[in-house]
């Protein structure tokens, strides 16, 4: 039997991940023949999720990263999303629930939202100017946060970066060589587990294991999917300041004193407020900015 430790850490990870689950706003209609689109893939992040807050309720919005950088490139926005999705779900499963679909979504017409995903280039591959890619939080959902973190994750990355190696392809495939695809990772969203819960006696342990997770098991097999297929990769991760030192703390307008590393997931995302794990509309515009960064360099 689990020590109660082990059980809290395990119950903090599956409170985390249930989050990425959302609810959708609307569909657009089909893409225009006339201007250069952006086609945005992904979970919740990419689907512009945002948790109840001030009374309205949960739902994906407009005021995610994707919205902002085809604000600021004056692109026509395709977004293939499904909020609490896994990466091997988005290449081999079911077509997604209505409600879970991010706006500016193409009409649902049957089948994984990778050939959701592969429909839409064939018909409107040349007018693809970029493509960003966010996924792979979901398939972790079934480890603990527990001392058996790294051997689940290790054994569960294989399978999500294969899905997300076979989506590269195909949408390579179909934009050519010269479009630019960027790949990103999330924020380690856990460094805010001493700011929610200060007195706790595993809320440190929760944030050391999973930085680590994120520092050396998912972000470098993310980051070489995605390198061959001749794609940037974001590690929000480190953005985020996660690998900050662990003992280093900052004063917070919001919080007082906190870890350094937890500064922007408490500004950034909803996380040390709500235990919410999605980015706040000033999260997603850092997002944009890397997004932007990535394209540039």
């Amino acid at each position: 039997m689990r020590s109660s430790t082990t059980l809290r850490l395990a119950c903090a990870l599956a409170l985390a991940l249930s989050a990425l689950t959302a609810c959708s706003t609307r569909v657009a209609p089909p893409a225009s023949d006339a201007r250069p689109q952006y086609l945005a893939i992904g979970d919740s992040y990419a689907a512009g999720y945002r948790p109840a807050l001030d009374g309205e309720p949960a739902q994906n919005t407009t005021s995610g990263f994707a919205w902002k950088v085809a604000r600021d490139r004056d692109l026509e926005l395709v977004n293939v999303s499904c909020a609490g999705i896994t990466a091997v779900a988005f290449v081999g499963g079911e077509t997604c629930d209505e409600e879970l679909r991010g706006p500016d979504a193409p009409p649902l017409d049957g089948g994984s939202p990778a050939d959701a995903v592969v429909r839409h280039l064939d018909r409107y591959g040349d007018d693809v100017r970029l493509v960003t890619v966010v996924l792979g939080a979901n398939d972790l959902r079934g480890c603990s946060l527990d001392a058996e973190l790294r051997s689940c994750v290790q054994a569960a990355v294989p399978e999500t970066t294969a899905a997300i190696d076979a989506l590269l392809g195909q949408i390579r495939e179909r934009v050519g060589a010269d479009v630019p695809i960027v790949g990103l990772t999330y924020p380690a969203f856990w460094t805010g587990e001493p700011v929610r819960r200060p007195d706790s006696d595993v809320a440190r342990a929760v944030a050391d294991e999973t930085v680590d997770m994120f520092r050396t098991i998912l972000n470098p097999a993310l980051r070489a999917v995605y390198a061959k297929h001749d794609a940037a990769f974001v590690d929000v991760t480190e953005e985020f300041g996660a690998y900050a030192s662990p003992d280093a703390t900052v004063v917070s307008p919001d919080f007082g004193t906190i870890p350094a590393r937890a500064e922007d997931i408490c500004a950034l995302t909803y996380y040390c407020a709500l235990g919410d794990i999605h980015p706040t509309s000033a999260g997603h515009t850092v997002i944009a900015r890397l997004v932007e960064g990535a394209l540039r360099s």
